[in-house]
C-alpha cells in the first residue's frame, strides 16, 4: 500500500523564520539546543515575540526545522550571506513541509519552466485538486487554505524567487552556496530555485 502523505498548516506559524533564526543563533549553534530553546520560550529575551502563545508556536517550528538538518547545515547557514539564509530558509520549508514541498514542486517549479506567472489562482487550484484526494487538505477551514496561499507566495518571494507574480532565479548568488546542497546530497534544492 502507497504511503499517505501527511499535509499539515504548520507552516502558516511564522513563514520562513529568518528573522528568528538569526536572533537564535547561539542558541541554534550550542551543544544544548534543546535546553536553551526551552529557557528561551520562557523568559524571551532574544527572540522577543510577544505573547506566549505566538512564542511557544514559533519556537515549535524552530525546533521541527531544526530537526531536519545537520548541525553542519547551522555551522554552514551563519556562514552565509543574508539572500543565502533566506534561501536556506526555504530549503528548511521544503524539507519540513510536505504541502510547501508539494505547492513548489507541482505548481511552481512547473509554472517557471515554462516561463508562465504564478498567481494565488494557481495556488489555490493545487491546493482544491489537494483537497478531493488528502482528508487533511479536504478537512481544512476556507481561512486556513487562504493563508497557507499567501504564506507560500510570501515565503518564495522572501527567498528572491519571486516578484509581482513574475517566477526568477535568485539574484547574486555564488556557486559556493550551491555547492553546498550538491555535496550534501540536496541536488534537489537547486531545481527548487531555478537553477
Amino acid at each position: 500500500m502507497p504511503k499517505t502523505t501527511k499535509y499539515d498548516t504548520n507552516f502558516t506559524a511564522r513563514g520562513l523564520l529568518y528573522v528568528e533564526f538569526k536572533a537564535i543563533e547561539s542558541i541554534l549553534l550550542s551543544s544544548n539546543f534543546n535546553e536553551l530553546i526551552k529557557i528561551e520560550q520562557e523568559e524571551n529575551k532574544i527572540i522577543k515575540i510577544a505573547t506566549k502563545a505566538a512564542r511557544k508556536r514559533a519556537i515549535q517550528e524552530i525546533k521541527r526545522r531544526y530537526n531536519k538538518v545537520s548541525k553542519v547545515f547551522w555551522v554552514q547557514f551563519f556562514q552565509w550571506n543574508d539572500n543565502e539564509q533566506k534561501l536556506a530558509s526555504l530549503y528548511l520549508c521544503l524539507k519540513t513541509y510536505p504541502i510547501v514541498f508539494d505547492l513548489h514542486f507541482q505548481v511552481t517549479v512547473k509554472k517557471q519552466k515554462l516561463g508562465m506567472e504564478l498567481t494565488d489562482y494557481d495556488i489555490q487550484m493545487r491546493l482544491d485538486e489537494l483537497a478531493s484526494i488528502s482528508v487533511d487538505v479536504e478537512n481544512w477551514s476556507e481561512t486556513t487554505v487562504k493563508k497557507i496561499n499567501t504564506q507560500y507566495r510570501t515565503a518564495i518571494k522572501d527567498a528572491g524567487l519571486y516578484t509581482k507574480k513574475r517566477l526568477h532565479q535568485p539574484v547574486d548568488i555564488p556557486s559556493r552556496f550551491w555547492t553546498y546542497f550538491k555535496e550534501n546530497d540536496e541536488s534537489w534544492f537547486l531545481e527548487a530555485c531555478f537553477i
